[in-house]
């Protein structure tokens, strides 16, 4: 291994990054509070009661599974 050529080493980080933005999709995400509450765009979670999730029922062929 070329551990003392510089070149190595910034190839080796270029790398790395290349690896971590490929896989960061398919990491789970931490999730703030803010975005807990119900409004990822406010810091403070202002809109935290505006936005209610609605439940769909799973069709196939207009036919409920």
């Amino acid at each position: 291994m070329p551990w003392t050529n510089w070149e190595f080493w910034i190839v080796t980080i270029l790398a790395a990054a290349g690896v971590w933005l490929l896989a960061r999709p398919f990491l789970p995400s931490r999730k703030s509070s803010a975005e807990d509450a119900g409004c990822p765009n406010c810091a403070s979670g202002a809109a935290a009661g505006k936005s209610k999730r609605r439940r769909v029922a799973l069709t196939v062929e207009r036919r409920k599974v």
